[in-house]
């Protein structure tokens, strides 16, 4: 069981290169450094990756996340979330290949949150839409193949611009008011721990959808609220926080209210236990050294 990680140089990629196991690739549309293989995938065909005869599942991390971005430009945006990675799971499907392909929380519309995966998805953003599209794809195309549906992931890294650290970024400016939304609900997964859960799903052989995450039910106002208790029991000023709807803030397009996840299905197969957010917010803080 050897991986291939097409978008390695991404957030969630750099998990797997911190953790990296021998005989693992990992791409990037530009070389950073010796720890990545340049490859497009909107151009480049897989047999060019020296070494893919050993490969046996590819890990498709590759996309354009942004929903903003997808609502604004949903035919641009189409050919990195959808065209490219069915491309990519076509010539997986030729080399014998099983690919994984890491779609979103956003393929649900957010009217009741904690979805299994036999909910039906109805998404409302065109970002979930194209992440449908392929799923769709991968699914009629390869028996083998496996989508991960990731919710909202979280990191420990200063510049990784997660949920918490950018929320410490911005504390870190002493702002006497922070606006929050009560009413947008998530689960969460720690990404240090994808490499540990897409190895253990590769061992199993993994095929069909899964839910990533804790498959708990998060308020965004309540993470922050235990944020900035876990800050004020270090001794730091934190501010005033206000409560607002995520309805009252212009986007593009609607965000759903709770797309939180039912990961069981997840547990029962690999018996992984998720990480306390409490535990990982002492950590996260006192790693970023406070703000």
């Amino acid at each position: 069981m050897t991986l291939l990680v097409l978008g390695a140089s991404g957030f969630v990629g750099q998990a797997f290169v911190r953790r990296r196991l021998p005989g693992e690739i990992y791409t990037s549309r530009r070389v950073i450094s010796s720890d990545y293989v340049r490859f497009d995938p909107l151009t480049d065909n897989l047999r060019s990756i020296s070494g893919i005869v050993n490969i046996s599942h590819a890990l498709l991390l590759f996309a354009e996340r942004e929903p903003d971005c997808c609502a604004i430009d949903p035919a641009g945006t189409r050919k990195v979330n959808v065209e490219a990675p069915c491309r990519m799971i076509a010539q997986c499907s030729e080399l014998g290949i099983t690919p994984i392909f890491a779609s979103t929380e956003m393929v649900f519309g957010g009217d009741t949150g904690m979805y299994a995966e036999s909910a039906v998805p109805m998404p409302i953003l065109e970002y979930g839409r194209q992440k449908l599209a392929t799923e769709h794809y991968l699914l009629s195309k390869n028996e083998s193949g496996l989508v991960l549906r990731f919710p909202k992931t979280v990191g420990l890294h200063k510049d990784d611009r997660s949920l918490f650290t950018t929320w410490l970024q911005k504390i870190a400016e002493h702002p006497q008011l922070l606006q929050c939304a009560k009413d947008q609900y998530f689960s969460l997964q720690f990404v240090d721990d994808v490499p540990v859960v897409v190895r253990a799903l590769m061992r199993k052989r993994a095929s069909g959808i899964l839910h990533l995450g804790d498959g708990r039910r998060h308020s965004r106002f309540d993470l922050l609220s235990k944020l900035c208790s876990t800050l004020n029991k270090l001794g730091f000023d934190v501010p005033k926080l206000q409560e607002i709807s995520i309805r009252d803030i212009e986007f593009p397009e609607p965000r759903p209210l709770d797309v939180s996840m039912n990961a069981s299905k997840l547990r029962a197969l690999i018996g992984m236990e998720p990480e306390r957010v409490e535990n990982f917010i002492t950590v996260v803080v006192r790693g970023y050294g406070g703000p």
